[in-house]
């Protein structure tokens, strides 16, 4: 095992920049890619010649390379898989309404809540139970004392009484 000098790490650079920067070129497919890795190379065997020792210095400088042109490619691949699921997500249709249908909305559920609030107290309740809590008729007819079939007509006063409220509203 040997320290590196910064004369041995310059020596074996330039002595095989023209192998490694080929190796390179064939991992990035860019020359000017592939200069910059080799370049980013000696910077960092320059770092770490002062306090590694290194047994093979040429395998780590192959090595170094390798794993910078990884790095390259692999940050590349995210940028651009993140860049086509931007493109690719400016094309697909948004299923949020639009802000006019998001008023006209908000509207109706005031509209809606008002004739909910104006049903007689018992046609309200089993409404509520049946569409809000999602009780079934034979627990709601246990709860308010009468049969399921009263239940049945109380929802539909309801829902009858709902609908006429929302057409004159319409009206108006």
């Amino acid at each position: 095992m040997i320290n590196l000098t910064c004369n041995e790490i310059e020596r074996l650079f330039h002595e095989h920049r023209f192998e490694l920067t080929r190796r390179l070129c064939r991992m990035v497919r860019c020359e000017q890619t592939a200069a910059d890795l080799a370049q980013e190379t000696y910077l960092r065997l320059v770092n770490l010649g002062q306090t590694t020792s290194v047994t093979y210095p040429r395998a780590l400088l192959f090595r170094t390379a390798t794993n910078l042109a990884i790095d390259y490619l692999r940050k590349g691949k995210s940028e651009r898989q993140h860049g086509e699921t931007l493109d690719h997500a400016a094309d697909v249709p948004s299923s949020a309404p639009s802000a006019e249908r998001a008023m006209y909305d908000k509207q109706r559920l005031r509209v809606f809540s008002r004739a909910i609030d104006s049903l007689p107290h018992r046609s309200r309740e089993a409404f509520l139970l049946h569409r809000v809590h999602e009780r079934p008729y034979r627990d709601i007819a246990s709860h308010l004392g009468v049969s399921e079939s009263a239940v049945e007509k109380l929802i539909m006063r309801a829902l009858l009484h709902c609908r006429t409220f929302l057409r004159q509203n319409d009206a108006d």
